[in-house]
């Protein structure tokens, strides 16, 4: 059955310095107005493909802003993947265009006059995947909590994170990659100086995001130009810093990699790779954040060890089985190698058995440890002890309800379910439920409830605490600092082993 294209409020029209917009007031959210696929740079094709996002010229007229624009330009998870059914099984179906650079904005009152809190959520994806008009990203419940809600895109994939010698060597500061980071600090730019026409308050941003999201939320509170834009930060299940993989790539090494995962395009000038088609840059490699010599001058972990990040409140988390999504026989037996001729072997095996009947959970809390709850931990910790800054961790241990009947391949570990996988938390902590037609039960909408208002809280009161919450302590960088766990029933409990993360800590990289 077709489904009509949301129709806009012809009395919902906003004047930014851009140009007029006109939104529309949601069915089952009357209380918020939506205004998505708004432009926020220039589009990056032909000449600005590879570029640092450019300003956007102003419209005349009303320009409509009822739908999300199109995605980025990108691959698509496996249709049997728990990632596919959790983050992309969208109704609606997927446009992409290199022309990609919009946001969305969802605010309970358009007016100058509001000056309310502001929530910018960066989705994940790995710098490969993902965009701002995600379902599982709508802004509408956490808005109704009164505040603005704005998603955005970045670009993604090659076309996002190439770095190339013919890129330095065009740029005048010598700078190449990370044109998908440098969209979000654009993206944050427009908010500071657009959001006051949404209903928004400039000085009261919080920048958030999951997954590689979190990951850049990391790097641009250590950025000298970008941590003044937001005034706190959320962090879900990744970190910029302290990663498994070690140090941040220089510019040298960011450049070889980038020819590598060219392959055979490798020898094409760069104006003839300019011309080519989007799609025939969909490599298949992971091009991540890099220190470009533009944005990042530095590795952003020695910025955070050094207390040289901005100074403001963060709240951080991770799930109970990060690893499920990504844990391998191969990561087993990697972890069995590692136990038996490591010279830290012994004390990693009290951690992580190897037993007959331990070894899949132990490869599970490994990988997801390493990659996942580890640098998160250390984000936190790092934070606290350099800063002092007011900072919470949360462990979400909840198990969504995943359908039967489904197209959903088996844990790749071969255990017993997905548990509280990687992203598990995102339909609640934006109360979201409805995105996926699942068997949630009341304890998942009480769950999502309290998850989206201490998210509202913390946007709103640069803390996460009040109503139904159990008392709540920030994290004090101790082995006996407190995090709030997120299931059935919630309580504040000891930071889920520490001992094994104290460990990690001092092991060398790459791990």
């Amino acid at each position: 059955m077709h489904t009509p294209h949301p129709q806009p409020d012809p009395e919902l029209v906003l004047t930014s310095t851009a140009g007029a917009l006109n939104g529309r007031r949601l069915q089952g959210h009357r209380d918020v107005a939506a205004f998505k696929g708004i432009p926020f740079a220039a589009p990056p094709v032909g000449p600005l493909r590879w570029r640092p996002p450019q300003p956007i010229d102003p419209w005349e007229g009303v320009r409509p802003a009822s739908e999300i624009g199109p995605a980025p330009i990108q691959p698509q998870p496996l249709r049997s993947s728990i990632m596919w059914h959790t983050n992309f099984a969208d109704r609606r179906a997927l446009v992409m265009s290199e022309d990609c650079l919009h946001l969305n904005v969802w605010t309970p009152e358009p007016s100058r006059q509001a000056q309310l809190p502001v929530l910018v959520f960066l989705q994940g994806g790995g710098n490969r995947l993902g965009h701002g008009g995600q379902e599982l990203h709508d802004g509408a419940s956490l808005a109704a909590r009164g505040i603005v809600v704005v998603t955005l895109n970045m670009r993604v994939g090659a076309l996002g994170f190439l770095a190339h010698p013919e890129l330095a060597a065009e740029d005048e500061l010598g700078a190449s990659g990370n044109y998908g980071v440098l969209d979000v600090a654009a993206a944050l730019r427009w908010v500071s100086e657009h959001i006051e026409s949404f209903g928004g308050d400039p000085t009261k941003v919080t920048f958030g995001g999951n997954s590689a999201g979190a990951a850049i939320v990391t790097h641009l509170m250590a950025a000298p130009t970008t941590k003044t834009l937001f005034r706190a930060a959320l962090g879900q299940s990744a970190s910029g810093i302290f990663r498994a993989e070690g140090p941040m790539a220089s510019q040298a090494d960011a450049q070889a990699e980038g020819l590598r995962a060219l392959g055979d395009l490798a020898a094409a000038p760069l104006e003839q790779l300019r011309r080519l088609p989007a799609t025939s840059l969909l490599l298949d490699a992971h091009l991540g954040v890099v220190v470009d010599g533009r944005l990042i001058t530095r590795d952003t972990q020695e910025v955070f060890v050094e207390g040289g990040q901005a100074d403001m409140p963060l709240l951080v988390g991770a799930t109970s089985d990060e690893g499920a999504n990504f844990t391998t026989p191969a990561a087993a037996r990697a972890l069995v190698e590692r136990v038996t001729t490591g010279d830290r072997g012994a004390e990693l095996a009290t951690h992580y058995p190897i037993t007959e009947d331990q070894l899949r959970a132990s490869a599970r809390s490994f990988v997801g440890e390493t990659r996942f709850n580890y640098p998160v931990w250390r984000w936190a910790r790092t934070h606290v002890a350099t800063l002092g800054a007011p900072t919470w961790l949360y462990h979400f241990r909840h198990h969504p309800p995943l359908p039967d009947g489904i197209d959903l391949a088996p844990p790749p570990d071969g255990g017993p379910s997905y548990g509280a996988f990687h992203t598990a938390e995102l339909p609640y902590t934006a109360d979201n439920l409805g995105c996926r037609p699942w068997p949630w039960t009341d304890v998942d909408r009480t769950l999502a409830r309290r998850c989206a208002d201490l998210v509202a809280r913390f946007v709103s009161n640069l803390d996460p605490n009040g109503a139904d919450l159990p008392t709540w302590p920030p994290y004090d960088g101790t082995p006996d600092g407190l995090s709030l766990v997120l299931d059935e029933t919630l309580t504040v409990e000891r930071i889920p082993r520490t001992d094994a993360l104290q460990l990690l800590d001092e092991l060398e990289r790459p791990l």
